[in-house]
């Protein structure tokens, strides 16, 4: 982090200002015993949605349910989302005509349409309630910059609270005038237990075959198909190695959804590739327990901190990620190989290094330690309620709530 900029320490929680750091969180927001608990509404796209995003709102929701919030979510697509987001809209109308909120809990989308539809929920910053905006991709700094669109943004930003999962967003909003930045990284739900069985397993060049696995949905620009083909390569090399393929794919920037199907089905047959595709949280550990290797040389505009890397580094596995700034505040000091370009041959030789030089046994499990605790779900359930103002919820108490809507799939 520049130097001016508070030094994040992991499960510490700070507000950050260009020019001043807060002392203590409980100068922030935390109220006393003798005052009335704020009232909190959330405004968000359906958090059963299987995304990281969906995961870290549904828990943050299920807190507030616990002590009692008012929903202004949209939901489905479509006509259905638009006539969810009309009633929600207008719901939220009525409660800050009758002052009937304290707070609003906002996860905010980051595209040009996405930022029009949240407008109610900015707005209501003009009738004095508290916005606390949740920024879960990259692309916030790039909606800042759009012409016209981008002033809008930077003057509603800036009057409200940001939370950002990682240190790397924090000095180009603040260069954008955003001031009130909060850092709270994501979390692994159950990781005491998740992971308590999965030990870091010493890499051996011995005659087996080394699997490789891409734990994210399929999208160009997060690499996959370079991986695929860089995988390929090594096979006719004879290097014994396969790739296990998760997550369904999706259109982007860089690849239409129909062009990224048609591409995968190039891939259909290939004996040395696994499509599993979309399983359930048990499943996806089982297959990460049973990984050699976690890839994700990823230069998707959007990418944040994928959970993909964090329980990956909580299972002490090694890493093939694209160095970017996201991936790189991700990782922080974890043992990986990072390739400059995500290219077929970047990527095979950052493979070919692992093969023969693997992180040692010993290295990776202190690593995967230090990453249970940054990433560990009661640090961001006592942040989340510090922000708050509320008495922190067990985290027990918190995945009972959380786990009822099935929210672990990829």
């Amino acid at each position: 982090m520049p130097c001016g900029y508070c030094v994040y320490t992991f499960g510490n929680f700070s507000l950050l200002h260009s020019d001043q750091i807060a002392p203590n969180v409980d100068n922030l927001s935390k109220s006393d015993d003798r005052s009335p608990r704020p009232v909190i509404g959330w405004w968000s796209a359906d958090p059963r949605q299987l995304t990281g995003q969906g995961i870290v709102t549904a828990r943050v929701v299920a807190m507030l349910e616990r002590v009692g919030t008012y929903d202004f979510s949209y939901r489905g697509s479509g006509l259905q989302s638009m006539s969810t987001w009309l009633l929600s809209g207008l719901r939220l109308a009525g409660y800050l005509l009758r002052r009937h909120l304290d707070i609003l809990y906002l996860v905010c989308s980051r595209s040009k349409a996405g930022f029009i539809r949240d407008l109610p929920a900015y707005c209501s910053l003009f009738v004095g309630v508290r916005v606390i905006v949740h920024v879960h991709g990259s692309d916030i700094v790039d909606l800042c910059q759009r012409p016209c669109l981008g002033v809008i943004a930077r003057t509603l930003l800036a009057r409200c609270e940001l939370v950002v999962p990682s240190a790397h967003l924090i000095a180009p909003l603040q260069a954008l005038g955003v001031r009130k930045i909060h850092l709270c990284e994501n979390f692994v739900e159950h990781t005491n237990t998740l992971f308590q069985t999965v030990k870091a397993h010493e890499l051996t060049t011995a005659n087996r075959e080394w699997r490789v696995l891409w734990n994210s949905n399929v999208m160009a620009s997060k690499g996959f198909f370079q991986v695929a083909e860089a995988i390929g390569t090594l096979v006719d090399e004879g290097v014994h190695v396969r790739l296990i393929a998760l997550g369904k794919p999706i259109g982007d920037e860089a690849m239409s959804l129909r062009s990224c199907r048609e591409a995968l089905q190039r891939l259909e047959g290939k004996y040395w590739i696994e499509r599993p595709g979309q399983v359930d949280r048990p499943t996806a550990m089982r297959l990460l327990y049973e990984s050699d290797v976690v890839c994700l040389p990823s230069h998707y505009t959007s990418e944040c901190q994928p959970l993909t890397l964090i329980e990956a580094m909580c299972a002490a596995r090694p890493l093939v990620i694209a160095d970017t700034p996201a991936l790189r505040s991700t990782v922080g000091d974890y043992p990986c190989e990072m390739v400059a370009e995500p290219t077929p041959s970047a990527v095979k030789a950052a493979l070919q290094h692992l093969f023969l030089a693997p992180p040692a046994g010993e290295v990776l499990r202190a690593a995967a330690e230090r990453a249970r605790q940054r990433f560990s779900a009661h640090r961001f359930d006592r942040d989340m309620s510090q922000l708050f103002g509320l008495d922190q919820i067990p985290t027990e108490a918190a995945d009972l709530a959380f786990n009822s809507d099935d929210h672990y799939k990829l």
